[in-house]
C-alpha cells in the first residue's frame, strides 16, 4: 500500500505569489508530501510504543507480567503495516481485543489508541472482507467482554457502549475517506477518458475534413487524367504508335494512384485509423516500380548485398515506400540522369542506398531535403528504429537509409 494515512487534497497553486499568501501555499504544499505524512505515521506509532513503556509501569489486572508485553505487540506492529498491513492489523486486533475481554484495567491509553488507529486504517488498507472481518472481530470481543465476570475483568457500566461507538466511529471515518478517494479516482478517470474522447473527436474530425480535401480535389484530377489519357488515342487519329503507348501507359498510372488513393481514404475516413485489408508493397514488387521508372526514361542500376532474408511487413513496406520516394525525386530533380540502388542485407540490418547525379538545370540542383517526402521517408524509418541520411556528396544525392530487420512486431 502506498500510503497508511489519508492523502490530503493537492494544494492550490492559483493566485499571486504575494507575501504572506506565498508562503502559506508553501507551507501547505509541504505538508501534502507523501513522505511527510508517513514520516508523521511512524513518528506518532513510536510514541506510543516507548510510552507504553515508560509511563504505563503500573499494570493492574489479572496479568500484570504480561500487560506490558501484550501493550508493546498492540502498538509497535504498526510500524510495518505498510509491508504486511493485514498481519499486522490482524496482530493489533487481537492483541488490544485481549484486552477488552481480560484486562481492561491493564489496558494502557497508548495502546487504546493505537487500536482504534488500526481500525481507522482497515478500510484503508485491506480489500473488503478482511477488513470486515476485523471490524466484526474487534465488535465480538467488545461484546464478549459483557458476558465476562466483573471479578475477572472489571469494568465501569458504560465500558462496552462507549468502546462499540468509537469502534463505528473511527471505522466510518476510514470508509469515508476510502469513499472520498476512489471517488477523486474515479472523477479523474472520467475526465480523463472525456479529455481522450474529444481528442478522437478532434482527429476524427480532422482526418474527415482531409479526407473530403483528397477526395474533392486530388482524386477529381488524377481522374481527369485517367479519362483523358484513356481517350486521347480514340480523339486524335494521327499519334504514332509511341504516343499512344505513352498515354495508355498514363492512364494506367493513373488508374493505380487512384487506387492509392482510394486505400488511403478508407483509412481516414476510418473511426479508429486502423490500417484497411489492402495489399501493401513489399520488396518483391520492385521490379515493377523498377519498369514503370525506366519506361520513363530513368536508367536505373540495381545491387544486392547479402542474402535476402525474411522481413518484417512494416520493413518491406518502409523499404519500398523509400526506394520509391527516392526513385520519384530523381526523376524530379535530375530528369534523365542514372541512379543507383543499392540493397544490402546485414545480420541485423537491412540497408537502402539511392544515388543520383545533380541535374544539370540549375534550378533542379536543390533537392528537396527539407521537403514533405523526406519528411514522411524520415518519420517511417525513425518509427522502426532506424536512421536515415539525405544529402549530397561527391557521388550526386544520395539517400542512405538504415532499419533493424527485428522490430517490435516480431518479438514475442
Amino acid at each position: 500500500m502506498d500510503s497508511v494515512i489519508p492523502d490530503m487534497p493537492a494544494a492550490r497553486s492559483a493566485g499571486p505569489r504575494l507575501w504572506p499568501g506565498a508562503f502559506a501555499r508553501s507551507v501547505g504544499s509541504g505538508l501534502n508530501a507523501p513522505r511527510l505524512w508517513r514520516a508523521a505515521w511512524l513518528g506518532l506509532i513510536l510514541v506510543l510504543t516507548v510510552g507504553v513503556v515508560v509511563f504505563d509501569r503500573a499494570h493492574r489486572g489479572v496479568f500484570p507480567s504480561a500487560a506490558l508485553v501484550l501493550a508493546a505487540v498492540a502498538i509497535a506492529p504498526l510500524l510495518l503495516v505498510r509491508r504486511w498491513p493485514l498481519v499486522v492489523l490482524a496482530l493489533v486486533a487481537g492483541a488490544n481485543a485481549v484486552f477488552v475481554v481480560y484486562g481492561r484495567l491493564s489496558w494502557p491509553p497508548t495502546a487504546v489508541i493505537a487500536w482504534l488507529l488500526a481500525l481507522a486504517v482497515c478500510p484503508l488498507t485491506l480489500r473488503r472482507r478482511p477488513a470486515l472481518a476485523l471490524l466484526v472481530g474487534s465488535q465480538a470481543a467488545v461484546l464478549a467482554a459483557v458476558l465476562v465476570p466483573a471479578s475477572v475483568n472489571p469494568r465501569p457500566w458504560d465500558a462496552p457502549i462507549t468502546e462499540a461507538l468509537a469502534v463505528l466511529l473511527v471505522w466510518g471515518a476510514g470508509e469515508t475517506v476510502r469513499s472520498r478517494r476512489e471517488s477523486q479516482a474515479h472523477r479523474v478517470a472520467v475526465a480523463v477518458e472525456l479529455r481522450a474522447s474529444h481528442e478522437r473527436e478532434a482527429v476524427a474530425r480532422g482526418r474527415a475534413e482531409i479526407a473530403r480535401e483528397l477526395h474533392d480535389v486530388v482524386a477529381h484530377d488524377v481522374s481527369l487524367i485517367a479519362v483523358r489519357a484513356a481517350t486521347a488515342p480514340y480523339q486524335l487519329e494521327d499519334l504514332s504508335p509511341a504516343t499512344r503507348e505513352v498515354l495508355t501507359e498514363i492512364a494506367a498510372q493513373a488508374r493505380t494512384a487512384l487506387d492509392e488513393l482510394r486505400a488511403v481514404l478508407g483509412v481516414l475516413r476510418s473511426p479508429d485509423g486502423a490500417t484497411l485489408h489492402v495489399p501493401q508493397p513489399r520488396l518483391a514488387d520492385l521490379p515493377d516500380l523498377l519498369d514503370r521508372m525506366r519506361a520513363n526514361g530513368m536508367s536505373v542500376a540495381v545491387r544486392t548485398d547479402g542474402a535476402p532474408v525474411s522481413l518484417s511487413d512494416s520493413v518491406e513496406l518502409c523499404c519500398y515506400r523509400v526506394i520509391q520516394e527516392a526513385l520519384t525525386n530523381a526523376a524530379r530533380h535530375a530528369p534523365g540522369a542514372p541512379v543507383a540502388l543499392s540493397v544490402g542485407y546485414r545480420p541485423a540490418t537491412i540497408t537502402v542506398t539511392i544515388t543520383n547525379p545533380i541535374g544539370k538545370d540549375p534550378a533542379s540542383n536543390s533537392p528537396p531535403v527539407s521537403g514533405f517526402g523526406l519528411i514522411g521517408m524520415r518519420e517511417r524509418v525513425v518509427a522502426l528504429g532506424g536512421t536515415m541520411s539525405a544529402g549530397r556528396d561527391t557521388m550526386g544525392f544520395r539517400v542512405e537509409v538504415g532499419i533493424p530487420t527485428t522490430t517490435m512486431e516480431q518479438l514475442p
